[in-house]
């Protein structure tokens, strides 16, 4: 009786050996893995963040009286909007490091390259661009010139866990982008 129970304690003894060495093997990644899910949700959080702030941008100024009165040629449009982009990084530490790309105070009136970057321009009802002041439209008796805005926003990304290197085995580097960006365009008159 005691000789089996010595052998049995000898059998589970080795068991536990062995699994110490598999978790042993295992454990580093696992928490590579469990690492890269936290920095992708902070990727992900922040990349909501951003957009989500281009938008808010965006609405403020088609819905703001003081851009419906004058369009982006009106001073306090464009104040308005630099003091509410102002807040919204001060008040969202995710956009604490944000840059915003918004309509240019001078020369707001002319159209801007469309390829990109904060801006304004202009079209008629069929799309095509016009100078924001003295553009003039007749699309079928629709003489109205369309005015919008584009916000852009870009921020650096930097992982929390970019490089880990456990000793043993070769360095990581998680492949996330270093620069997250976002745009909205809406049309404000």
């Amino acid at each position: 009786m005691i000789a089996q129970r010595i052998r049995a304690f000898h059998n589970s003894a080795g068991d536990l050996g062995s699994a110490a060495v598999e978790f042993a093997m295992t454990a580093p990644l696992l928490i590579v893995l469990a690492l890269g899910i936290a920095d992708y949700g902070m990727l992900m959080t922040n990349a909501a963040s951003l957009e989500g702030a281009t938008r808010a941008v965006a609405e403020y100024a088609r819905d703001s009286a003081a851009c419906a009165a004058g369009g982006l040629s009106n001073g306090s449009c464009i104040a308005g909007i630099t003091n509410f982009v102002s807040l919204l990084t001060s008040t969202d530490t995710s956009l604490s490091s944000a840059t915003f790309s918004l309509p240019p105070s001078a020369n707001l009136a002319a159209p801007q390259d469309l390829s990109g970057g904060g801006g304004n321009y202009c079209t008629c009802v069929d799309g095509g661009v016009v100078d924001c002041s003295r553009g003039t439209c007749n699309v079928g008796g629709d003489t109205r010139v369309l005015q919008y805005i584009r916000v852009s926003a870009t921020q650096n990304s930097s992982p929390l866990f970019g490089v880990i290197n456990f000793g043993y085995l070769p360095a990581t580097t998680f492949l996330f982008p270093a620069l997250l960006s976002a745009q909205t365009t809406t049309r404000i008159e």
